[in-house]
């Protein structure tokens, strides 16, 4: 369970006027790349939705490195690499089809309650799936 990848195609959608990909594309690409992480681990968004619990952003830092185009083939992977009671920490990568680095982001998810925006500990089967996921990532440096 290293690194956890998901394929994203760029389109006309995602860019600005000139063919180039927004800045703010790359964090839906990182969004959905943690959403299917998650799904893994059989969490669904819409039951955590139906709970009134789920995960938001708490913090997340961010470096572009180069410009993705329109119609480019990129991979976006998603590991924990920090794991405490009510979040992860999560390091994201998005790559082009020659493998090079385009953007870069960590961020902080912290599970919440939604009605109160309290924080609440993560259910233990999914802090097991973190746990597995984390030990595979140690295991592969």
């Amino acid at each position: 369970m290293s690194a956890f990848t998901i394929p994203v195609r760029v389109y006309y959608e995602d860019t600005d006027a000139g063919g180039i990909v927004y800045h703010a594309s790359y964090l839906r690409f990182c969004e959905r790349a943690r959403t299917d992480w998650l799904r893994g681990a059989g969490v669904s968004q819409e039951e955590l939705l139906h709970l009134g619990e789920g995960f938001v952003i708490a913090r997340m830092s961010a470096t572009f490195k180069k410009s993705a185009r329109l119609d480019d083939l990129l991979s976006v992977s998603c590991v924990p690499v920090k794991s405490r009671r009510v979040s992860v920490t999560f390091l994201q990568q998005v790559r082009n089809a020659k493998g090079e680095l385009l953007f870069e982001m960590e961020s902080d998810i912290a599970y919440v309650d939604k009605a109160t925006g309290g924080l609440k500990a993560i259910p233990a089967p999914m802090q097991d799936y973190i746990h597995r996921a984390l030990e595979s990532a140690l295991g592969d440096k």
